[in-house]
């Protein structure tokens, strides 16, 4: 018996439509999902404010069991974040909340909400001062008869040197709202579409090479390809090429969607 999956799965349905050999199906996907998943994911059931479903890694965990996780519920966030961004991460998911429901009409077009906040990993050998993580979390809600009822979260660490950069990205994978914790206002945007050569850069980066051997391969001079990323990072908004790296797979710009005909 697993006390993990029979939570999720307790959960999961209001009425039992789910049959025992679909259930074991889905059993058997959530964990072939956890083991080839590079990212760390959980799922939160937003009715019951318990996490159903923890991939057990220890990113997200940051030290704890998943039966502490379950023991505490939301509870466990106080645990793993860092103290000076608690109120950050309530502000968060609060907006992400007030966003679903002033928006009801519109959830159909909602790909998925992002931000940053760091971690807190507290260890032996300096156990009074947690060390702080930042993560970048990626949040996908799942309704249920037309109301939320999951929160399906991946997170992985980011490069990124600011908390909060909370967006709500459109599936168009074009256009998304940046969120002002000040004004608490929404921002309408639009993620500038890449040429072919920043497509290139970004692809020959991702492989481990620096601007040097870039140039050598694109057959460009070393300051034409110094002044393209540049601009590169100028349109992603980012400040490294790590981060254009993992914005740009993040949003689809090296390998677009491709529409159907």
């Amino acid at each position: 018996m697993n006390p993990l999956k029979d939570h999720f799965f307790e959960h999961a349905l209001k009425e039992p439509i789910v049959s025992d050999e679909q259930t074991s199906t889905l059993n058997r996907y959530l964990d072939i999902f956890s083991h080839i998943a590079i990212e760390s994911f959980y799922v939160l059931d937003i009715q019951q404010k318990q996490f159903c479903h923890i991939k057990p890694d220890d990113l997200f965990l940051c030290g704890f069991s998943i039966d502490d996780a379950l023991k505490e519920g939301y509870g466990f966030y106080s645990k793993i974040v860092y103290p000076e961004d608690l109120s950050l991460w309530t502000d968060i998911q609060n907006a992400i909340l007030r966003y679903l429901k002033d928006f009801n009409e519109k959830q159909s077009d909602i790909d998925y909400f992002s931000c940053t906040f760091r971690l807190q990993r507290v260890y032996s050998f300096l156990p009074q001062r947690p060390l702080s993580q930042m993560v970048y979390h990626r949040i996908k809600h799942i309704l249920e008869d037309g109301e939320l009822r999951y929160l399906i979260c991946s997170v992985r660490g980011s490069t990124s040197k600011k908390t909060g950069n909370l967006c709500m990205y459109n599936k168009d994978h074009l256009t998304y709202r940046e969120y002002n914790f000040i004004t608490k206002r929404w921002k309408q945007k639009t993620i500038g579409l890449l040429t072919e050569r920043e497509k290139a850069i970004l692809i020959l980066a991702g492989q481990g090479k620096n601007s040097g051997e870039i140039s050598s391969d694109l057959c460009k001079g070393h300051n034409t390809i110094r002044n393209q990323i540049k601009s590169l990072f100028s349109k992603l908004d980012v400040h490294s090429m790590q981060e254009a790296i993992e914005f740009a797979r993040y949003h689809r710009l090296i390998y677009p969607k491709q529409n159907k005909k």
